[in-house]
């Protein structure tokens, strides 16, 4: 039997295709070199789909996808269905899935709560819970509000800058830190999921800080700050009206799920959550074929990679050594090796790595990458040593948490709120975890293989300017 999963909108296309065998994935952003690349169009995907899989999708038995049907003209009259609906608009052969049942059945996790959350999924839908495989309740942006929508709209007021309006909250979860908590404004924020639209009105803020000091001044950082660490309160409190225990298994998914700041408080509160790396709408794909791989009660192996262009050798003991030499020198290195991640984190396949303890290593890093000076970068870290540099026993595989960083000498990869989002490297990560263990220092500042505005690179060839090594597998070049 074959099968495919298509997440078909404006925006983070990508298709997941079951050969009989095993699960394969491909986003379209890595083939376009186009960063939230959405296909135009219900048919542009299958040329695509023969260059990469080889197969024809007309000859698969069953398609299942997540689309939005306004994008492609097509009727808005049945947004509430779920879990599914057949949908011969796009084939006699295809079902509609549920957009946030796509996101909670990408966790393949069964028989929990699973929480979805983000700008909207079909129509004005903001955020669901789903519990056994019913749903629970719903929150809509007319209603109680969208938290993804009103973080960009938050960002846009700050004038943060972005090719895409998707990445503003991203964004502005860095420049939040720069402003100064207000404890009194916080207590008369509403306190629920229900009042998102409130919690986020700039006005009520404008108005108690006149009261309070008669002017503005660094107004809009203070009130984003205060906004952003209450938001992430009331999202606990929100997990518990549903949760029964707090280590219940739960599963989080949608584009809010990749604020670290905020999971870090739900992962505090509910040590067994459960968050994958393709959280946000790269993973709509994988949660359709889900929905068909149960209707089935078939058994996958899932290739957890893009299906891009990869390094065709894995390094050697002889060029790992060369490249941990380079790095205590303070060179930077683009580390290209295996298939590119599912997800937006380079974890060690497609990523820019450098010597976090050299002193100007952000700034170095920021002329590459021509970020905005105030956002903060990543780390990768041995599993088990995250307690000794950052203060905190989270296995974090997909850089979905923040720690406190308790070592000194690290301020390239400490952001001004005294956090890190870093990364636990497992031996499954073989080459990357032999790199990390022939270091004095187990520690590298790790940022994605691209430049700002742009997709991770998904072949070895272009790689961005200043970098003073690349690796692709086995073979060093010395730029």
């Amino acid at each position: 039997m074959k099968l495919i999963g298509l997440r078909l909108c404006e925006h983070d296309s990508n298709v997941s295709y079951y050969d009989g065998e095993t699960v394969r994935y491909f986003k379209s952003e890595r083939i376009y070199d186009e960063k939230h690349h959405g296909y135009s169009n219900l048919h542009s995907w299958k040329k695509d789909f023969k260059d990469i899989f080889g197969d024809d999708p007309e000859d698969a038995d069953e398609i299942a996808i997540v689309i939005d049907p306004w994008v492609h003209n097509l009727p808005t009259d049945n947004e509430e269905f779920f879990p599914a609906i057949k949908y011969p608009a796009v084939s006699n052969n295809c079902w509609r899935v549920n957009h946030h049942w796509a996101h909670a059945l990408s966790t393949f996790k069964e028989n929990c709560l699973h929480v979805v959350i983000d700008g909207f999924g079909d129509e004005n839908n903001s955020w669901t819970v789903f519990r056994n495989n019913e749903v629970i309740y719903r929150g809509y942006c007319v209603t109680e509000g969208s938290l993804g929508c009103e973080m960009i709209k938050a960002g846009k007021l700050l004038n943060i800058k972005a090719q895409c309006d998707l990445d503003i909250a991203g964004k502005l979860m860095g420049l939040q830190s720069y402003g100064t908590y207000m404890k009194e404004y916080a207590k008369i924020l509403p306190k629920t999921m229900h009042d998102i639209r409130r919690i986020f009105e700039q006005s009520r803020y404008k108005a108690f800080e006149r009261d309070m000091f008669g002017v503005l001044g660094q107004a809009p950082l203070n009130w984003i700050r205060t906004v952003h660490d209450h938001m992430g309160d009331v999202l606990v409190n929100f997990f518990s009206e549903y949760a029964y225990h707090t280590n219940d298994v739960i599963t989080y998914t949608g584009g809010c799920a990749q604020n670290v700041i905020w999971n870090t408080k739900l992962k505090e509160k509910f040590p067994n959550l459960v968050i994958p790396a393709h959280c946000a709408d790269e993973g709509l794909s994988l949660g359709a074929l889900e929905f068909l791989r149960r209707k089935y009660d078939l058994d996958f192996t899932i290739q957890y990679h893009q299906q891009d262009i990869a390094a065709e050798s894995k390094p050697s003991d002889m060029t790992l050594a060369k490249v941990a030499h380079a790095l205590k020198q303070g060179k930077i290195v683009g580390w290209y090796q295996g298939h590119g991640e599912i997800g937006p984190r380079a974890l060690g396949n497609r990523s820019i790595l450098m010597n976090p303890y050299i002193d100007d290593a952000k700034k170095k890093i920021n002329r590459i990458k021509n970020r905005e000076g105030y956002r903060p970068f990543g780390a990768s870290i041995l599993e088990g040593y995250q307690r000794h540099i950052f203060d905190t026993d989270i296995t974090n595989p997909h850089m979905l948490y923040v720690g406190k960083t308790a070592a000194p000498g690290l301020e390239s990869i400490t952001h001004v709120d005294g956090t890190c989002r870093y990364q636990t490297v497992t031996q499954e990560n073989e080459s990357y975890y032999k790199l990390l263990e022939l270091l004095e220092f187990p520690v590298l500042l790790n940022t994605s293989m691209n430049v700002n505005g742009k997709p991770i690179m998904s072949k070895p060839e272009n790689f961005p300017k200043g970098l003073d090594m690349v690796v692709v597998g086995n073979d060093i070049s010395v730029l």
